[in-house]
């Protein structure tokens, strides 16, 4: 998978927000998020880590990767968040 800048999604039921969060609430609330996109038959799902330390951005890139439902993935425009592409 690559880094790439490309899309910007509006749609709020594909986002989640991760500020706050530690590393573990985090990997249980993406891993939960990418579920429900699933079971709503969404065909992108997105995730704000935010800037910070970096952390959970590369939590998000580790699940997405690792995901057999995500085929690519995009860091946003502004680097707050990741859009996956869900595959089915």
């Amino acid at each position: 998978m690559k880094w790439i800048f490309k899309i910007d999604i509006k749609e709020e039921k594909i986002s989640i927000d991760l500020h706050g969060m530690r590393y573990n609430q985090a990997k249980i609330a993406i891993e939960n998020h990418i579920d429900n996109c699933i079971n709503s038959n969404y065909s992108h799902v997105r995730i704000v880590h935010g800037h910070g330390t970096g952390v959970l951005r590369n939590l998000t890139k580790k699940l997405f990767e690792e995901s057999e439902f995500i085929n690519e993935f995009y860091l946003e425009q502004n680097f707050i968040a990741t859009i996956g592409k869900l595959n089915y």
